[in-house]
């Protein structure tokens, strides 16, 4: 069985990579070091732009974040908590949002195209959304691809768009590698740290779910993909494969 086991191999690797973030970050973030957003709070003040292509969860697992959202609502109300039409997984940002937004934005069709050649002959995958991890500055669902499309789809788009010369702008701020989804991001210092860390340890393997990605959206952005400020470029269907999982 070399695909189960591969596919052990990597979702083992991706589940060591969510820990190490926690690992990092839980600590400073107990002891009241957390990273403050100064945006979101204001984001009508914001002008950076991007141009990102991504998934939506689907309904069941939105569902299950919104319960958790509401919890750690309750225990620390001043904090960013991401809106139910803004949750996404990012497949890739061709060019992450800035304030030098421009030049992007004046080749839309160009990234439309090299995102289509990119995706031709992809098909649809399963992201299994268990526990939560913890940055410095927000809190991610971790979110674990049932085989290896996501990898895939990731590293023809960035060999697409550097051969068709978009690629300046790819990874800026790091490697795209996990699969998560930001819900929460702090703003102000948190009233009782500790207590918040520890909600989150309780829910570190609180299963949310599995989504059926077969859509994909090219959008332009602000950095939070908040759904009032947001452009939808293009949107591709992924073709029906007969194994992919018909649950989520």
């Amino acid at each position: 069985m070399p695909g189960v086991v591969h596919s052990a191999t990597r979702r083992s690797a991706l589940a060591a990579r969510y820990d190490a973030i926690w690992n990092a970050a839980a600590p400073e973030v107990r002891e009241g070091r957390a990273t403050l957003d100064a945006w979101a709070m204001r984001k009508v003040e914001d002008e950076r732009r991007g141009v990102t292509l991504l998934a939506r969860p689907s309904p069941a697992v939105a569902g299950a974040f919104a319960a958790l959202l509401a919890e750690l609502y309750a225990l620390e109300s001043s904090q960013y908590y991401q809106p139910l039409a803004d949750l996404h997984l990012t497949v890739l940002a061709p060019f992450s949002a800035s304030l030098d937004h421009a030049p992007a934005l004046a080749h839309l069709a160009a990234y439309d195209a090299a995102v289509a050649e990119a995706l031709d002959g992809a098909t649809p995958f399963a992201v299994d959304f268990v526990g939560v991890t913890l940055s410095s500055g927000a809190v991610l669902a971790q979110g674990f691809p049932r085989d290896g499309t996501l990898e895939r789809v990731r590293e023809r788009l960035r060999t697409t768009l550097v051969a068709r010369g978009l690629g300046d702008a790819l990874d800026t701020r790091y490697r795209l590698e996990t699969a998560h989804t930001t819900l929460v991001r702090f703003t102000e210092p948190l009233r009782n740290p500790a207590r918040f860390v520890d909600a989150l340890q309780g829910v570190r393997e609180r299963a949310f779910g599995t989504s059926v990605v077969r859509e994909l959206e090219l959008v332009v952005s602000d950095w939070y993909q908040s759904a009032e400020r947001s452009r939808r470029v293009a949107a591709y269907t992924l073709p029906h494969s007969p194994s992919t999982p018909e649950r989520g």
